[in-house]
This record gives structure tokens, sequence and C-alpha cells, in this order.
């Protein structure tokens, strides 16, 4: 579950300013896109933040079972 130690987590980070910059430059270029299909807008930011979420805790599932063995 949640917790707040993911903020201390350098892995967290590390994604987030990639992923920050992706959306933005995607919004940027995408504007007319999502303004003609504005039902795409809920899907992408679902999708963007499973994608998130979904590399950070395999990189810290994997990051943790090397440094373990």
């Amino acid at each position: 579950m949640f917790s707040f130690k993911t903020f201390k987590d350098k892995r967290y980070w590390i994604l987030l300013l990639p992923f920050i910059i992706f959306l933005v430059v995607f919004s940027v270029f995408a504007s007319n896109y999502l303004i003609k299909n504005t039902f795409m807008v809920p899907l992408f930011f679902l999708s963007y933040t499973s994608l998130f979420w979904a590399t950070y805790y395999l990189w810290k599932y994997f990051g943790d079972k090397i440094e373990h063995k």
C-alpha cells in the first residue's frame, strides 16, 4: 500500500522528472487532439499514472531483490 516512505526513495524522484517532462511536452504538442477528443484525456491520465507506478514498483521490486542476494 501507499506510504510516505515513497517520497524519500530516490527511484521515485528519478522517475518523476522524466515523466513530468514527457507530460508537459505531450500536453503542448497534443493539445489540439485532446481538445477535439475530450474522452481521451481521462484515459490518457489513467494509463499515464498506471505506467508510472508500475515502472516504479517493478524497479523497486527488482532493485531490492538484487540488493538482498
